[in-house]
């Protein structure tokens, strides 16, 4: 199993998402929108055996996490527009629960779940689970020299992790570099999924 958690600082946490202007006054929900896509879609099909999770920080109710479980999945398409629509009715799922209720994993379609829980508290479920933790950063140790087994990555937004998002991580992930230079989020997903495709296909 593949397993994501991308913080979006600024992604609106109201159902009133405007679905024309993702990037702007839905604060960069089109990043969550390609980090979902990239992570479960195949051409023609779905990666069933991966989790993604996007916390969101934005106004006006953070924070608020997403949970997509690939084997899960039903009448999800891997365009921008189409999985917005998704998270917008995850959204207003978890408005109309009971602050009881938000504490744990409700689903508001197949294979989608809306949880209040923040950061810091996923990560810390995800090693009690028994995960190994990994934080792709530019500065990371190379990704050919790591050896990536039961993961969970880590990935910031155009903004990144804040300073005391990456404190925490210190002693509980293990920091990986798949490149030199900054890479958008989605993009990262892609070529570890093509690193782990090459090794569990034995090229």
């Amino acid at each position: 199993m593949r397993e994501f958690i991308f913080k979006a600082n600024k992604t609106i946490t109201s159902s009133n998402i405007n679905l024309k202007d993702l990037p702007g006054s839905c604060g960069r929900l089109d990043l969550v929108c390609r980090c979902v896509s990239d992570s479960l879609f195949l051409s023609h099909d779905i990666r069933r055996d991966v989790i993604f999770y996007s916390i969101l920080y934005g106004p006006p109710n953070p924070p608020i996490a997403i949970k997509f479980v690939g084997n899960e999945l039903k009448k999800v398409s891997p365009d921008e527009r189409n999985i917005a629509i998704f998270i917008k009715k995850a959204i207003k799922k978890f408005e109309e629960l009971s602050e009881e209720e938000k504490k744990y994993w409700n689903e508001s379609t197949p294979g989608i779940y809306v949880r209040r829980i923040d950061f810091k508290d996923l990560v810390l479920e995800k090693i009690n689970e028994g995960k190994n933790i990994y934080y792709l950063h530019k500065n990371g140790k190379d990704v050919y020299e790591v050896k990536i087994k039961n993961p969970v990555f880590i990935l910031g937004d155009h903004i990144g992790l804040t300073k005391e998002d990456e404190e925490f991580l210190e002693d509980k992930a293990i920091k990986i570099s798949l490149s030199p230079l900054e890479l958008h989020a989605n993009h990262c997903i892609v070529i570890i999924h093509n690193i782990l495709d090459r090794l569990e296909y034995g090229i």
